[in-house]
């Protein structure tokens, strides 16, 4: 809206009066035991209409009200240390959870509107509630997140539980086995491998029945990387072949390529089909549009995140660290694809025998994502890296202090968890 100010803008969004948002920061700073000087409605006025500035200490408060990066707000130069802050209460309701779950009561509403079957409008609500999904996709916990899409995919799966027209019962299907594939995948990073197969699985099965070949691909492509993060890379490379044949559009077989068939194919030892892989990747790369915000799309950042890991695999350190640096040099710091391609330079930097580089890149990861946001797969690799720095006793670190290391991966399968997979 570019008659209003980002400020502005917001405080409209959620139907708040100047004097309500006032209220809100002083909260803020009070629960940082900061003293409220007073807060007065004609400063916010000055804020949102002549361009003054607030304070830094006002600034890191409207970020935490508001739960956005402060470029959202018109805070730029304030650097990037908002990234999954806590967030206040108002009335009592995690302000952090607001703008996720109202989604789906959206949606909720709509079905009130036209009925338990739904309409032509409760459609469209739910293709616009998946897309938020997959574009938030690292806003908040992967475990947050899995409830709000399972919530989500319920009130789909109550829709195809009424009469339908053919058409609209086939849209309905697909929706289901897009959110599906996402819960799938959310799972998965929140340690639930048998959830991660199940719903992934039902992406793959829905994908297939209604000819949506896209969520097919990318549904068993997900699936293969799961079978790799249990140690099952034969099983895990069967899977990657068929999504690769699946895969539609160039991305899309990038995707493949590099996500899905380069990771078992290097641990294997399979160097040759290895490379081979990998050139099909980039290539593939090369003739694409990227997609650098959908989690059903791929960017350079995430080519070079499994480049660096087949290298790593192959025993090519000095290749692995290039490609992990230029994965972790394209994405934000603090989010899920500059920890994964952080961890993975840890690892690289410890095959260097540089043990010292190695912790300090671990310990950046951990101090800057919350336990409860740090996916699988980067808790895994981190949890790797210290196997990898007890092989070199020659150049041993010091322990991490207490408190800090990274959990062990979680395996509810049974299954024997020994190597990281190669998503994100």
């Amino acid at each position: 809206m570019p008659e209003m100010r980002p400020l502005e803008v917001r405080r409209h969004a959620y139907g708040w009066t100047r004097r309500q948002r006032a209220d809100a920061v002083a909260d803020v700073l009070h629960a940082r035991g900061q003293a409220d000087p007073g807060l007065s409605e004609a400063r916010i006025c000055r804020w949102e209409h002549n361009g003054v500035r607030p304070s830094p200490d006002y600034a890191v408060a409207l970020v935490e009200v508001f739960g956005v990066p402060p470029a959202r707000l018109g805070l730029t130069a304030y650097g990037h240390d908002w990234y999954r802050r806590p967030h206040p209460c108002e009335q009592g309701a995690p302000m952090a959870d607001h703008s996720l779950t109202s989604v789906t009561d959206s949606l909720a509403l709509q079905l009130e509107v036209e009925g338990p079957a739904g309409g032509p409008q409760t459609r469209e609500q739910a293709h616009r509630a998946l897309h938020y999904f997959a574009t938030r996709y690292g806003d908040y916990p992967p475990a947050v997140m899995a409830g709000e899409v399972h919530r989500c995919r319920g009130l789909v799966v109550a829709m195809l539980a009424c009469p339908q027209a053919d058409r609209d019962r086939r849209e309905l299907r697909a929706l289901a086995g897009w959110l599906s594939a996402l819960l799938g995948n959310f799972v998965f990073h929140a340690s639930d491998y048998s959830g991660a197969h199940i719903h992934l699985g039902t992406g793959a099965r829905l994908g297939t029945d209604v000819g949506d070949v896209r969520l097919a691909s990318w549904s068993t492509g997900a699936q293969a990387m799961v079978a790799s993060s249990q140690g099952r890379d034969a099983d895990a490379l069967e899977l990657a072949v068929q999504a690769s044949e699946l895969a539609s559009g160039a991305l899309q077989q990038a995707q493949m390529a590099a996500w899905a068939e380069l990771g078992p194919l290097s641990r294997m030892g399979l160097a040759r089909e290895a490379r081979d892989a990998a050139r099909r990747a980039r290539l593939r790369m090369d003739a694409a549009e990227e997609d650098t915000r959908s989690r059903w799309g791929f960017d350079r950042a995430e080519l070079h995140q499994h480049l660096a890991e087949a290298h790593l695999a192959l025993g090519e350190s000095g290749e692995a660290r290039r490609h992990a640096e230029t994965a972790r040099g394209l994405k934000r710091t603090g989010s899920g694809g500059w920890a994964a391609a952080t961890a993975i330079l840890a690892r690289a930097r410890a095959a260097e025998r540089d043990a010292g580089g190695a912790c300090a890149l671990a310990e950046e990861v951990l101090d800057s994502v919350p336990a409860d946001s740090l996916r699988e797969t980067t808790r895994r690799r981190l949890h790797a890296l210290q196997t990898d720095l007890a092989a070199a006793p020659d150049r041993r670190p010091a322990p991490w202090p207490t408190g800090s290391a990274p959990c062990p991966p979680t395996n509810p399968s049974g299954d024997p968890a020994r190597n990281p997979t190669a998503t994100e």
